[in-house]
């Protein structure tokens, strides 16, 4: 589990100036709970560190140890170094930031790559191990019960909660470290999925009013326009996970959710499948990316016809290039 060279130890180890560390717009509990635990160990070891993000905390994530001192970006202010965590790169922030030297943990492939202190590893199952990885090379003994939960977030949010197909012996053996650090899978599961509003679910109800089939059922989408989440009094968060619904349809290989965002001009788009087709390739297409079995991209469109064909060209072509046949 521990690396032997790790550069970027030694890097932050020399750091003298100022740190901003950075989730991806619309932070998931790997891109939050990576970004917190960092965060907290390099401000133990007495480095000047702040967490920046464009959005808001969502509310399934806001029991994570000390969120509230997450700063909003763009603020306009330079930074000696800029960490961005779980993201494929700093467009990824979703906000101008001013850094003199950027780097990157993450642990999806492709994306960019700023030098030899980015910390990649795809084979990672999720970016909150790799920030343990950073933290056993260090100074294990700085761990503790708040920078555990941390981690155990990201651990367990990215894989499913131990379901998805990232899950093997090397997630179980972490997560049972992070419990032995302190960390409390009970509190986490239910502060993450179970304290759903009615507003949530009155959300839920619309969208899958939308659900549809294509492909002869291999293919399954909702789709979220943006006068539902006004209807609804909900927000841009509360559609997270809204894909699982079609995703958890017997047949279905890919499935979609169509979020209307008019503020930026775009339609995102959440993908996911199950097994055999790799999703991360229909959304590198369309400028996007993620993993094999859950990616996701921003189509620009008009309308919600225009980007649905956009993106079923798209799913067309992968099933054809793997041979999928209903």
């Amino acid at each position: 589990m521990k690396r032997e060279s790790v550069p970027l130890v030694d890097f932050l180890k020399e750091a003298k100036g100022s740190i901003i560390i950075l989730p991806h717009e619309n932070p998931d509990g790997d891109a939050l709970g990576s970004a917190m635990a960092l965060y907290l160990f390099l401000k133990k070891k007495g480095k000047n560190v702040v967490v920046g993000c464009r959005d808001r905390v969502p509310h399934f994530l806001d029991f994570i140890p000390y969120v509230d001192e997450i700063i909003r970006i763009p603020n306009g202010k330079f930074y000696d170094i800029g960490i961005v965590v779980d993201s494929a790169g700093f467009h990824r922030t979703g906000a101008e930031v001013r850094v003199a030297k950027r780097v990157r943990i993450d642990h999806h492939v492709g994306g960019e790559f700023n030098g030899r202190y980015d910390y990649i590893d795809p084979r990672a199952p999720a970016t909150a191990s790799l920030v343990y990885e950073l933290i056993l090379a260090w100074d294990e003994e700085a761990m503790d019960e708040e920078i555990a939960t941390c981690l155990y977030v990201g651990l367990a949010t990215d894989t499913g909660f131990f379901r998805y197909s990232n899950t093997n012996e090397f997630t179980f053996e972490l997560a049972k470290r992070l419990v032995r650090y302190g960390a409390d899978p009970n509190y986490v599961y239910r502060m993450f999925s179970e304290r759903e509003s009615v507003n949530k679910m009155k959300l839920i109800s619309r969208v899958l009013e939308t659900l549809t089939l294509y492909e002869d059922g291999l293919v399954a989408g909702v789709t979220i326009y943006d006068r539902f989440f006004r209807e609804t009094g909900t927000d841009y968060t509360d559609s997270e996970g809204l894909v699982n619904y079609p995703r958890s349809i017997e047949g279905v290989k890919v499935a979609f959710a169509l979020i209307e965002k008019p503020q930026e001009g775009v339609w995102k788009v959440s993908l996911r499948s199950k097994e055999a087709v790799d999703v991360s390739k229909i959304a590198e297409r369309l400028g996007g990316g993620g993993h094999k079995y859950a990616s996701g991209c921003k189509i620009k469109a008009i309308s919600r016809e225009e980007a649905l064909e956009k993106l079923l060209s798209e799913i067309r072509k992968q099933l054809k290039l793997q041979h999928i046949r209903g």
